[in-house]
């Protein structure tokens, strides 16, 4: 396995062709930013010790002719990152700022790449409440899913109620026949318990675990799993450090949201709403046909604040819009794939320093290469801005605009349900109509119907409809990523 080789001159900030001199003076500037001592961010003190390792190696001639010959050997990144920010400068104040950074990361290099395998484990809820539609089109999901296996595949099916089997053990399906057999069988009953089936699927994947495989679990529910969330999410934590990704699907409006969301983001992977049974062959399918083309799995983003810088928020906009939960560093931004990038929008909050550049924080992004093997595939960069003392009148970047327009949408119907579990209905219902306006102000009049339906209820009955509250944190959700271009 050919390991990945850190970029000891862009951690400490110069170019290749830098002197001694140079990488003194480039060592100092960056021990003051990340020492330990002066910066309370919790990441300071790993980056302070690369910084040194880096210097270690770049002052001493042997050492880094050394590295160098590794360096150039290993080749092109992979994958970079792009950056978009919201202003080109600052002004210098005595107050917080804010800036917005859009990361775009994106692959270099696929023309010489095979797909990577896939290893995944469908994890069917069969309690009795999926019976009828709903678990037939889970099945006719899985088969559609099973036709389309190539020989390197693996595949596997746990279905699951208050206990869980394995309906197909982790293999390449080399007799279709036999196996779409064993899905038509499954039928429903018993509750729900969603940690029995995780932990029967995570077992399924473990036993073909491979670092140039996909190893992703997909969840399907449509119920509330209780008093076992804890450790559901303990499982996703260690799912994570074994490169195993975890998505969750909902069907209907009986599940848990919150924890579908939390589950799934604890690896990097993603979580949606199915509306009807109708749509869940298409959804499932596509997310599946969508893993052949991925060229790094378990993608994090690493951010390291300069003293005076705080992250405040952090939501990833493409392919699948969700929130990236804030405490977990590196942040989990799911997986690469072939001409799709992944896309995070950054906020940061900003006390400015003296001088005429503000140092903000270190980015850098770590990745699983599959079809390499290589783990821990790293490039790094730093973001900066400009000081000021007039104000800039160039306006933000169209890019930073539609984000930020679309997860205004997004944060409005959080605000609404925060203001419902307050017990507050006046604030919630207003918040609900101006969601309602701007949604009819940006042609999307459908889902503006279900927000202002559900502020007449709230405000008649004051309670919500648990499929309304869906429909719209999901569909607000969805409006956040761009569309994507026809091939």
């Amino acid at each position: 396995m050919q390991q990945s080789l850190p970029d000891l001159y862009a951690c400490l900030g110069v170019a290749r062709s830098a002197t001694l001199e140079e990488i003194r003076q480039a060592f100092r500037q960056a021990a003051r930013r990340f020492h330990p001592d002066g910066n309370p961010d919790p990441s300071a003190s790993e980056e302070f010790k690369l910084i040194s390792h880096s210097y270690d190696i770049l002052s001493d001639p042997q050492r880094r002719t050394e590295y160098d010959a590794l360096f150039e050997a290993a080749g092109m990144p992979l994958f970079v990152p792009q950056l978009i920010a919201s202003r080109n400068q600052m002004l210098r104040l005595n107050e917080p700022q804010v800036i917005y950074f859009l990361v775009d990361i994106r692959a270099t290099l696929w023309s010489n790449l095979p797909d990577p395998p896939l290893n995944i484990c469908l994890v069917i809820d069969r309690s009795n409440s999926m019976q009828g539609p709903r678990l037939e089109q889970v099945k006719s999901a899985a088969r559609q899913i099973i036709e389309g296996l190539n020989a390197e595949d693996t595949f596997s099916i746990v279905a699951f109620s208050d206990r869980a089997e394995v309906i197909v053990p982790a293999q390449p399906v080399v007799n279709k026949a036999a196996t779409l057999n064993k899905v038509a069988a499954i039928n429903p009953g018993g509750g729900t318990e969603i940690l029995q089936g995780l932990l029967t699927g995570l077992l399924e994947i473990q036993r073909n675990l491979n670092s140039k495989s996909v190893n992703h679990l997909i969840l399907l529910t449509d119920g509330r799993t209780y008093g076992d969330e804890d450790n559901c999410m303990l499982l996703a934590t260690l799912a994570e450090g074994d490169s195993i990704t975890v998505s969750g699907l909902g069907i209907g409006d009986e599940w848990n949201d919150s924890f579908l969301d939390q589950l799934a983001s604890a690896t990097g992977g993603e979580s949606r709403y199915i509306s009807s049974p109708a749509v869940v062959t298409r959804l499932l399918t596509e997310h599946v046909r969508g893993m052949a083309g991925t060229l790094a799995q378990r993608l994090r983003l690493q951010v390291t604040c300069d003293p005076g810088v705080n992250l405040k928020s952090a939501f990833k906009v493409s392919p699948q819009a969700q929130p990236v939960p804030m405490d977990l560093q590196p942040l989990r931004i799911g997986s690469l794939r072939r001409d799709e990038p992944v896309s995070v929008l950054l906020e940061f909050v900003v006390r400015t320093s003296d001088g005429s550049v503000q140092n903000l924080a270190r980015l850098t992004v770590i990745g699983d290469v599959l079809s390499l093997g290589r783990p821990d595939e790293r490039y790094m960069l730093d973001l900066q801005t400009k000081l000021t003392e007039a104000p800039e009148m160039t306006p933000p970047p169209l890019a930073i605009v539609n984000a930020l327009d679309k997860l205004t949408l997004y944060r409005l119907q959080e605000k609404a349900w925060a203001a419902v579990d307050e017990g507050d209905v006046l604030k919630a219902t207003t918040r609900l109509e101006t969601l309602a306006t701007r949604l009819i102000a940006d042609g999307e009049g459908e889902l503006a119907k279900v927000a202002l339906a559900e502020a007449y209820r709230l405000g008649q009955t004051r309670q919500i409809s648990a499929e309304a509250r869906k429909r719209i944190k999901y569909g607000t959700r969805a409006l956040i990523a761009p569309p994507k271009s026809k091939p």
